[in-house]
């Protein structure tokens, strides 16, 4: 009995509803029950434009010169004299550097001394292995005739290869010392230190006075001072692992300075490291990449940080659109037609990269009729603020941008308007018995804080004339 009631109610109920709909308002063809129209979502739009896009890879860097010597001592001794100073400008062959040279004088002098014993003893050896070699052919003439034994002439015979070996002795210790001298003279060569390139000296490491030491395997030695050749720079950039594919030799680039980011510096890409680096603590994967500066600009100086800009693809002419109209969307948020065109485009692609690709759609909203409209796109080049679209729009239509709240909720067919269009319709459909309350407000509040009306005004201006009549 209470299901029956219940359809009985219920059928009631929406023959009201339909009888309601049909009556019209007196004078007017408004229906009594009116139904709210679907509200447009609003949106933004942009229409697509056809120019120059560039596809950039961006990296830090740091400059330094292409020419670059770390000047340095080869023996141990002190700093007698420095001719130049930081910044100074000098020429291949200058001094730059002067140490102290007595203990390798005072070894000079010792080495020829010992030059100058060692002749007189290959003299001396000299004259004893004659002797020797005299003796030696007496004791064999005797030795024919029988007139001497045989243990005497071996014993003449020892003798004169004694003198002989004494005298090879000491021809090569003579050659030993020479072979010192030059050594210790070569040393004495070294302690004037001169500029082995054209440069400026960037850095200044050592002093006068200071005791300067040779390298070894566990200690670099010192470093005096490094010199650059300033009319060649370059930056050693470290691009990640995700872009270093894109670049390539010879491909251009921008410098940006740290102390001057208006203004970049031209530059071109000379190396692209074959390995990749990763630093200590850090999970990235950069690659090391040198590129030539392309201009003799005095504001690069060795030692500075950059930015650089790498221009990896280029396209003069293309379609593009603000790279926020481009949205992805899931294969069951999209129609049918759209997703049959997707899969046959990907049909050339091994199934790996279809299922990769066919995961998230690429697609744009164009609005028409007041009306979005999904549409398939093949998106190219894209920079920072644009990206190229190969297909899917046309020069006029009128693609979605934003807000971002609107492209999320975007469907094929969905009702939008245009945001500022939208507010303006919001203001004029605002009713008069709306606007009069509003007023009525207004004027209740002004009266609450001591405001008067202009009828209060007047009323006040009476009383007070009349009350001035005598």
């Amino acid at each position: 009995m209470k299901a029956v009631l219940s359809i009985l109610l219920l059928a009631a109920i929406c023959v009201g509803v339909f009888a309601l709909g049909s009556m019209k308002k007196k004078g007017s063809d408004e229906s009594i029950l009116h139904v709210a129209d679907e509200v447009g979502l609003p949106v933004e739009v942009a229409t697509p434009k056809r120019g120059e896009i560039i596809r950039l890879v961006q990296a830090p860097g740091d400059v330094e010169a292409v020419l670059e010597v770390e000047v340095s001592s080869e023996i141990v001794a002190k700093i007698e004299e420095m001719p130049v100073e930081e910044g100074d400008s000098v020429k291949k062959g200058d001094l730059l550097c002067r140490l102290d040279d007595r203990n390798l004088q005072a070894q000079v002098e010792s080495a020829q001394a010992r030059i100058a014993q060692l002749k007189a003893s290959i003299l001396q050896a000299k004259a004893d292995l004659e002797k020797a070699e005299r003796d030696l052919r007496r004791q064999r003439q005797l030795n024919e005739k029988d007139a001497t034994s045989d243990l005497e002439f071996r014993d003449c015979q020892t003798a004169r290869d004694k003198a002989a070996a004494v005298h090879e002795m000491r021809v090569q210790e003579l050659a030993e010392a020479a072979a010192g001298l030059k050594r210790i003279r070569e040393d004495l060569d070294k302690t004037i230190i001169r500029a082995p390139i054209d440069g400026v000296i960037s850095k200044l490491s050592a002093k006068q006075g200071e005791v300067v030491v040779t390298g070894t395997m566990n200690n670099p030695g010192t470093v005096i001072m490094t010199i650059s050749d300033l009319s060649q720079m370059q930056v050693r950039a470290r691009i990640d692992e995700v872009d270093v594919p894109l670049v390539r030799d010879g491909q251009t680039a921008r410098v940006y300075l740290q102390a001057d980011q208006d203004r970049p510096v031209p530059a071109q890409v000379v190396r692209v490291a074959s390995k990749g680096t990763k630093p200590i603590g850090r999970d990235v994967v950069t690659f090391e990449t040198l590129l030539a500066v392309r201009s003799h600009d005095a504001r690069i100086k060795p030692g500075m940080t950059a930015n650089v800009e790498i221009e990896v693809a280029k396209q003069d002419d293309a379609l593009t659109v603000p790279v926020e109209a481009v949205v992805h969307r899931m294969r069951k948020e999209l129609p049918d037609w759209l997703i049959a065109e997707f899969d046959k485009k990907q049909a050339s692609l091994d199934l790996s990269q279809r299922a990769r690709e066919a995961q998230y759609i690429k697609v744009v909203y164009v609005m028409k009729d007041d009306h979005a409209h999904v549409r398939l796109v093949d998106p190219g080049i894209a920079d920072t603020r644009r990206v190229e679209l190969k297909d899917g729009v046309a020069a006029a239509d009128q693609v979605i941008i934003g807000p971002y709240r609107s492209l999320d909720q975007l469907a094929d067919g969905k009702k939008v308007a245009l945001a500022d269009e939208k507010k303006k319709s919001d203001k004029a459909s605002e009713k008069p018995e709306d606007q009069k309350l509003a007023e009525n407000e207004k004027k209740t509040d002004d009266r609450s804080s001591g405001k008067k009306e202009p009828s209060d005004r007047k009323d006040e201006t009476q009383t007070a004339s009349a009350g001035s009549t005598p």
